[in-house]
């Protein structure tokens, strides 16, 4: 009988070993590092539809959609990993074992973070942490230069249990709590460039600077964001995040919420399905071999020396009259940024250009208006 317990205790202490080895590592590289081409569908949900219990991370059987579908698109930029919904982009580096956000875009602003965050860690383990400070250049609509400084810490803090909205239970879901204290100053963009010339000569701050410069013009913010990784899942299933003025008084924190189904997640294939290819194949004599329209034709060249977009194009057949021909520059987001217009007449080969320079670095689409129909071209400004 003696042995038959011990044989037992040394099996219960051999499953809790295992347990634990289990719920360790589960932000792992091979599992969650962000894969180009992948889909991922999110939706807003009402925060305060979600319910935590003491051994349930989250209840989400009544969660209450407020938005549509949210696609974030994941794809390569120049030197980069860019993520785009419809707030924006961001932009990512993997840098040894850890992905870095680099960057972030939205219609009226954008901020190139000099002095990036750690946005995840490869392996990630309940009880790990990371903390740092981070810094930013950017600009708003072109006219305020914006520097963003701050500190986040990140730490792997619960693992438990999520339960779906049609009462399927998660087991061993990671829970990551990260919070960050940022500080964003502005000052006219043409006094800085005036100054100094280009926002890349603007000498960095080191840490020292980033504390003392936080909260000196009472614009601090804290951030608290939980990202919920189940077992199988690359993206987080479910993402919380609640904003508030640092010293606000009673101002009211703001809540979001997005959920991103585990069954939607399992579409989207293991493997890297485009990592074989960092850069537009498209890049460099883009033509119109597969152009619908056989009247009009066209190539592209870019110069990058210059910062130039180079359409060569003509019209031949049947075509009557000359063809009013349009190039728009536009970024991810459908916002325009350059554009020129000319007219093709049949038999003759024209020049089209359009500057690119003192565009932010990231992708653009090319768009080429002729003979009633539309075509594309992307590429990236390095």
């Amino acid at each position: 009988m003696a042995n038959l317990i011990n044989h037992k205790s040394i099996l219960l202490l051999v499953l809790m070993t295992l347990d634990v080895c289990f719920c360790k590592a589960q932000v792992t590289h091979g599992q969650n590092m962000y894969q180009v081409n992948d889909l991922v569908e999110r939706q807003q949900v009402n925060r305060t539809s979600i319910r935590e219990y003491p051994d349930i991370l989250a209840d989400l059987q009544n969660i209450e959609v407020i938005g549509g579908n949210n696609v974030e698109n994941m794809e390569w930029g120049t030197d980069s990993l860019i993520a785009i919904d419809n707030a924006g982009m961001n932009k990512y580096w993997l840098k040894g074992d850890s992905l870095l956000l680099v960057g972030t875009e939205s219609r009226l602003m954008h901020i190139d973070y000099t002095h990036p965050e750690v946005w995840l860690r490869f392996p990630l383990s309940l009880g790990d942490s990371i903390k740092g400070f981070f810094e930013g250049k950017g600009q708003y609509c072109e006219r305020l230069f914006l520097r963003k400084i701050g500190r986040y810490t990140t730490k792997a803090d619960a693992w438990g249990a999520l339960i779906m909205e049609n009462s399927d239970t998660l087991h061993n879901v990671l829970r990551i709590q990260t919070e960050r204290i940022t500080t964003t100053l502005a000052q006219p963009l043409d006094n800085i460039l005036a100054t100094y010339g280009t926002l890349d000569s603007i000498p960095l701050l080191g840490n020292d600077s980033i504390i003392r410069l936080m909260g000196s013009d009472g614009r601090t913010v804290r951030t608290i964001t939980q990202r919920y990784y189940a077992p199988g899942c690359r993206y987080p299933v479910l993402e919380t995040c609640e904003t508030s003025i640092v010293g606000g008084g009673n101002s009211a924190a703001q809540t979001a919420a997005f959920y991103s189904s585990p069954y939607s997640q399992e579409s989207l294939a293991s493997a890297n399905r485009g990592a074989s290819s960092k850069s537009n194949d498209r890049q460099n004599n883009a033509s119109s071999a597969d152009n619908p329209d056989k009247s009009f034709s066209y190539s592209l060249d870019i110069d990058t020396s210059g910062k130039t977009l180079t359409v060569n194009c003509t019209v031949s057949g049947t075509t009557e009259g000359p063809v009013p021909v349009n190039l728009l520059l536009c970024n991810q987001q459908g916002i325009l940024y350059r554009q020129t217009s000319g007219y093709l007449h049949q038999g003759n080969s024209e020049r089209l250009s359009l500057s690119y320079a003192g565009l932010h670095y990231g992708s653009y689409v090319l768009y080429i208006e002729a003979g009633g129909q539309q075509y594309s071209e992307k590429f990236n400004v390095n």
